[in-house]
């Protein structure tokens, strides 16, 4: 049987290795959000440039101008011509990665969960846009 002062003393190492493990989450999920930061800086950059097609660049500058937003456009809130533009594109490009990836490991491959979700999420928009477009 333990007495007090093991038990404390294995409550203090538990908590000890409770917090680092803590300290390294939290140090990981900051380095994730810094390098999202620098992605996306880089993306609305390109943006900016016209790298990524006209559409893009009329839609980053309605962001820059706090007009619209990258989810709003994504999610089919965003209903200016540029963003239809930009998620039509999205789409066709969903449907050619999974065509490709389809051939590299045979007909029937199921797409990872995060491209069955991403594809789920645009046909969900689609759908969306199609009941609220005239």
């Amino acid at each position: 049987m333990l007495s007090a002062e093991e038990a404390i003393a294995q409550l203090r190492e538990a908590t000890k290795k409770v917090a680092a493990q803590t300290s390294e989450l939290r140090e990981a999920r900051e380095a994730r959000e810094r390098e999202r930061a620098v992605a996306a800086k880089a993306a609305a950059e390109a943006r900016r440039r016209g790298d990524s097609g006209k559409d893009w660049q009329v839609l980053q500058q309605r962001i820059d101008l706090g007009q619209t937003t990258e989810f709003d456009i994504i999610q089919g809130f965003d209903l200016s011509p540029e963003a239809r533009a930009v998620r039509k594109q999205m789409g066709e490009d969903i449907g050619k990665i999974a065509d490709e990836r389809a051939k590299e490991v045979g007909e029937g491959a199921e797409l990872p969960p995060n491209f069955a979700a991403a594809q789920a999420q645009l046909a969900e928009t689609v759908a969306r846009l199609r009941d609220l477009t005239p």
